[in-house]
């Protein structure tokens, strides 16, 4: 008996958990849906005995009630201030976050549109706004085919950076609809929340390989990158692959002056070397001017890559490009 009556609550628990979007979003008031009229009571036959009146105090009001539609009941998400010392809000139309100067080499439109790339979502960046194709909105208590199109600003100031996200469009079986304030809440909320965490934990990760990665000889190749750029890709973990630039940059006449780690970034001073040096690595001499040069390095799991990019931010490309990386590589598979 006691098997049976388990079994009777799991099928009941069970049939209670579902997935159905209309169930997550609205509540179950049975009272709200039923179109029964609400019940009525006769005086009780006295039989001949005088009872005594009913008072009239406790009474409720004889009202008609009107059912109201179906109310969403899923909390609205607000953003939340994952960056050390930033701000958020939610102003009716955008969710944002406040940040310093400091921090907007790693949270920025770029970052953001490597993130979507992984989760195969176009997007396009024009000057300071990043616009999204139209995707699923990836939420179990959303109806079936429910699409969005977010658009993501990028705000600097004298001190301080920002972070905003809106919504563009949204529509539903094809037919675009306009999001109440609430839903404008979750979803730019709920988008933010996950830039911001998913890049501060690959900044961790990336920090913790650093700290943990033992180096060794690795091969590489040219490659291009999401960005059209031609880089230096390599079969090697972020600590790694840094760990191991760091020794053959100047070896190639690229001297470092400063460093970020945690982002990937290194500022360089190159100095043309003398063409022996150059065909002892098997490569011609690169027609390259002196100068300086930054180094952007970026990762996902065991594999990376490594950008060159010159003063104006025009990476390296052509055959000096072709011969700055093989002689890189040749370094790194020693």
């Amino acid at each position: 008996m006691k098997k049976i009556l388990l079994g009777l609550s799991t099928v009941a628990l069970l049939s209670a958990c579902s997935s159905d979007p209309e169930k997550l979003q609205s509540a179950n008031d049975s009272y709200q849906k039923s179109n029964s009229p609400i019940p009525s009571f006769s005086p009780l036959a006295s039989g001949g005995v005088n009872l005594p009146q009913q008072a009239s105090t406790y009474e409720l009001p004889n009202i008609a009630v009107k059912k109201d539609t179906a109310v969403d009941i899923r909390p609205p998400s607000t953003p939340l201030a994952i960056i050390k010392n930033s701000l958020t809000q939610f102003d009716g139309e955008r969710a944002l976050i406040v940040y310093s100067n400091e921090q907007a080499s790693l949270y920025n439109l770029q970052q953001i549109q490597r993130l979507l790339k992984e989760e195969n979502i176009d997007s396009t960046i024009n000057g300071t706004v990043l616009t999204t194709d139209w995707h699923s909105t990836g939420r179990i208590d959303d109806k079936a085919n429910t699409e969005i199109q977010y658009q993501v600003e990028q705000v600097s100031a004298q001190d301080a950076s920002a972070l905003t996200v809106s919504v563009k469009q949204m529509r539903r079986d094809g037919i675009i609809f306009t999001p109440s304030v609430a839903e404008k809440q979750r979803y730019t909320s709920a988008r933010l929340n996950h830039f911001v965490a998913t890049l501060t934990n690959s900044y961790t990760k990336q920090q913790q390989d650093l700290n943990n990665a033992s180096v060794g000889a690795f091969q590489s190749g040219l490659i291009t990158d999401i960005n059209g750029r031609t880089a230096l890709g390599m079969d090697a973990t972020f600590g790694q692959a840094w760990e191991k630039l760091g020794s053959t940059l100047p070896k190639v006449g690229f001297d470092i002056k400063s460093e970020t780690a945690g982002r990937g970034q290194r500022e360089l001073k190159y100095s043309p070397l003398e063409k022996e040096n150059w065909l002892r690595l098997g490569v011609n001499k690169p027609e390259l001017e002196k100068g300086t040069y930054f180094m952007q390095l970026s990762a996902i799991g065991k594999q990376s890559a490594v950008v060159i990019t010159d003063e104006e931010n025009k990476a390296l490309s052509g055959e000096s490009a072709q011969v700055v990386y093989q002689a890189i590589g040749a370094l790194l598979a020693k």
